[in-house]
């Protein structure tokens, strides 16, 4: 039993889990929680101790050092534990891995629709979680008829939009820096030059001041009867971009509909079955980010990329879990919905959320 009246020096934290740590040679780099936290990480992925070795020795470890840290690690309870752990997820992977490989015996395409019954919509896409392009739905809608023309039309109140992103490899995932103000003039003024850049962008993460800036618009949105909740200022989100913006490979908490008013966007997709292929590394985003493709991973490891376009009207639907990389080839504006009239409600038992 643990006595709780010994203290342990706070420079030699692993003490108390009865693992020795030998002291670092001359101008050796002493080893501190973050590189424990790697040489288990490395373990934990099936590299050999000697992997492990040389690149703690890389990190200017000493090698005596290293290697009693290593063998430390590798017997202590709390990292079998882990293993155990991993095994478990093991097991899950094999069942999504058994799972993508019967998907990849279908045809490889996300399917079209013309003015599917909502019913039908519900059994074949909504509850079985297959994307698909709906088409022939917003033929009356006043949002199709939208130009830069027309919608300076708005007068000119102060809008957020998506700036500074090409500087930035993590641009996605530091949203909350690049929030810029602008007039919506501006706005109007960069995308009449018809330039291909990723740098500024109007996207749902704006939507917090854009929907009272920019409310005018919502009368010139229609409804999806069956689909959708009726549309008022507060539901769905506004999408405004020149050609060659970018949303980087993600997934979505909650079941989408992609409403594509003007312009065509290119959208590449991997089924949640391959999630333990996509190199999640932190919340939903993937290591993959911007490389639409994928073309340089191994073909052993390789998720199947379905890709499809959609063009004014069209409106694809995007499954909770599936990730999505999107490109715009022409300027685009469009909408995104979550208001179903079905249970939308996937985020309460999301437990991964910031420990991934």
């Amino acid at each position: 039993m643990l006595d709780a009246r010994k203290s342990f020096r706070p420079d030699d934290p692993l003490r108390a889990l009865g693992i020795r740590a030998v002291p670092s040679g001359p101008g050796g780099t002493p080893l501190d929680d973050s590189l424990r936290q790697l040489v288990a990480e490395q373990l934990l992925a099936g590299e050999t101790a000697e992997a492990v070795l040389a690149v703690l020795m890389r990190r200017g470890v000493a090698a005596a050092e290293a290697k009693a840290e290593i063998a430390a690690a590798a017997g202590h309870p709390y990292l079998k534990a882990a293993t155990q752990l991993q095994a478990r997820l093991a097991k899950r992977d094999w069942l999504l891995e058994a799972r993508a490989k019967l998907e990849r015996m279908q045809v490889a395409e996300v399917p079209r629709r013309e003015r599917l019954a909502p019913e039908t919509f519900f059994a074949e896409h909504y509850t079985t979680l297959t994307p698909v392009v709906l088409t022939g739905m917003t033929e009356d809608w006043a949002g199709r008829q939208w130009s830069l023309d027309s919608l300076a039309g708005l007068g000119n109140p102060e809008v957020e939009v998506q700036g500074g992103r090409e500087a930035d490899v993590d641009f996605e995932l530091n949203s909350i820096a690049h929030k810029r103000k602008m007039r919506w003039h501006e706005v109007l003024e960069l995308l009449r030059g018809d330039p291909e850049t990723n740098d500024f962008y109007v996207t749902a993460n704006n939507s917090g001041v854009n929907r009272k800036a920019l409310a005018a618009l919502w009368a010139d949105v229609g409804d999806l009867p069956g689909y959708l909740g009726k549309s008022h200022l507060g539901d769905g989100f506004f999408w405004m971009g020149p050609r060659g913006t970018v949303t980087p490979w993600h997934h979505d908490l909650t079941q989408n509909l992609l409403v594509n008013m003007v312009g065509r966007k290119r959208v590449a997709l991997v089924s949640p079955a391959e999630t333990h292929r996509m190199r999640n590394h932190r919340h939903c985003f993937s290591c993959f980010g911007a490389d639409a493709e994928l073309q340089g991973v191994p073909a052993a490891v390789r998720p199947r990329v379905l890709t499809v376009e959609i063009g004014p009207g069209d409106i694809l639907f995007l499954p909770v879990g599936w990730w999505h990389h999107v490109t715009g080839l022409t300027m685009t504006i469009g909408m995104s919905f979550t208001n179903f009239v079905w249970d939308n409600e996937f985020t309460s038992f999301y437990a991964s959320e910031g420990a991934l």
